[in-house]
């Protein structure tokens, strides 16, 4: 697996710049409008996680690539916005997220065929997988047990972030597609 070619040194700045982004509009205006509208709900899990929606889609596209490709951007975010806010996030939890979302993912993407428009519903239960697997080891590293709370936190955190992300994309490239025609 050659990992530093052309191609793969694109996908790994396309990927750590959408990863970076939807970690930023996450910490920078969707957790501190999850404060405001739910005072009591105190914790360190996002409602509205739009990271995990490109750890599935970067798993989706690139496999097992996508691990070397968001590792970076993901440890990044979590020196800066975990261990810079003395959050108490686990070291290996950037490690445990993307690999849950790789598992996710491969678990049911034996006959991808590579546009997000027509498979959505195979992403979103991919997405749902990984995501699984993220709740339970990530309240297993930040409680050193499975918490119920927790895992449905990011469960629901994960999957609503999916979702905001993918009719984003999906809005997003109709858009694209009307200035396509009219060139």
């Amino acid at each position: 697996m050659k990992i530093f070619s052309q191609n793969n040194v694109g996908a790994l700045l396309i990927l750590s710049l959408a990863y970076i982004t939807s970690y930023t509009l996450t910490n920078g205006f969707i957790v501190p409008l999850q404060s405001m509208l739910l005072p009591h709900y105190t914790t360190t899990i996002s409602l509205l996680f739009l990271p995990h929606g490109i750890r599935i889609l970067a798993a989706y596209y690139y496999g097992w690539k996508a691990f070397f490709f968001l590792i970076p951007s993901t440890y990044l975010m979590w020196f800066v916005i975990v261990y810079g806010a003395e959050v108490p996030l686990h070291p290996l939890q950037p490690i445990t997220s993307v690999l849950s979302c790789i598992v996710g993912v491969k678990i049911i993407s034996k006959n991808r065929i590579g546009r997000l428009e027509q498979e959505w519903k195979t992403l979103l239960l991919g997405g749902l997988i990984g995501s699984i697997l993220n709740g339970i080891t990530s309240s297993y590293l930040v409680n050193s047990d499975i918490i119920i709370s927790s895992l449905f936190g990011y469960i629901l955190g994960d999957m609503l972030g999916q979702i905001v992300l993918m009719i984003m994309l999906l809005y997003m490239f109709k858009f694209l597609r009307m200035f396509e025609y009219k060139i």
